[in-house]
């Protein structure tokens, strides 16, 4: 008597098909970085030492954060899109169901390249978002460079211009009064007796140049952290839609498959 094997297809235990993700998230990653890499390259060769024509920094502002939005969303919709055309559905369930699945395989693609992303911009020191940070970097290191230089703006035309110690104690007050945005009558006091002292000029002008160098720092730290805001929301908002997009991508290609199948 003899026994006949039958193989029977196991039922899958998982609706999720990580192969299908993972591969969609790789995409849309790899593609990201070959397009940030080559919009940094095209806004660098757009600016030359030699030429008096430039984009100002504005406008390649506006353009890196276009570039950044278009990359963002086109990327995850791509992967997205593969993940859902090329999946697994053999299970039995109606069109709304795969739909569903197929949606919910683009999300998680989205989840994924952003995972991918954040690591690989740790890992790489933000060599793929440097294009857009590059705003935030600016502005905080010219109000960095604004404040160092302050001492030196107050005490234009002192007589001797080697001495250190009243040019530490100026930048310790301004530097303390832009960052905090208020500065003390005896710090003001204190620092105007220095400029007057250095510069031989009258107390009242020496708050003069106080109060219109605070200003200046406080200008630029306030731009700083505009930027910084403005880039967080920015972020946030791309990172919503890429979600919508993926979800939308992936559940045109299970479509396809679909039709296909």
């Amino acid at each position: 008597m003899s026994e006949t094997i039958v193989a029977v297809e196991q039922e899958r235990t998982s609706s999720i098909d990580w192969p299908a993700v993972i591969a969609g998230a790789l995409i849309a990653s790899a593609l990201s970085f070959v397009l940030f890499t080559f919009g940094t390259a095209a806004g660098v060769a757009s600016v030359s030492p030699y030429s008096w024509s430039n984009p100002s920094a504005s406008t390649l502002t506006w353009i890196g954060a276009i570039w950044f939005c278009l990359v963002t969303v086109g990327s995850i919709m791509l992967g997205g899109y593969f993940t859902g055309r090329y999946r697994s559905a053999n299970e039995v369930a109606t069109h709304e169901e795969r739909e569903a699945r197929d949606g919910a395989h683009g999300l998680l693609v989205w989840a994924l390249t952003i995972l991918l992303g954040v690591a690989l911009a740790t890992m790489l020191a933000g060599a793929t978002a440097r294009g857009v940070t590059d705003v935030v970097g600016s502005a905080a290191q010219n109000a960095s460079h604004l404040i160092e230089q302050m001492p030196g703006e107050l005490l234009r035309g002192a007589q001797d211009q080697k001495a250190q110690d009243p040019r530490a104690e100026l930048a310790k007050v301004l530097s303390t009064a832009a960052f905090r945005r208020q500065i003390g009558d005896d710090d003001r006091n204190y620092a105007a007796q220095i400029v007057a002292n250095e510069t031989r000029t009258s107390p009242e002008d020496a708050r003069k140049r106080i109060d219109a160098v605070i200003e200046r720092g406080r200008e630029a730290v306030e731009s700083a952290r505009k930027a910084a805001v403005g880039l967080a929301f920015l972020i946030g908002a791309i990172s919503v839609i890429a979600a919508g997009a993926a979800y939308w991508a992936a559940t045109a290609g299970g479509n396809q498959r679909d039709l296909r199948g």
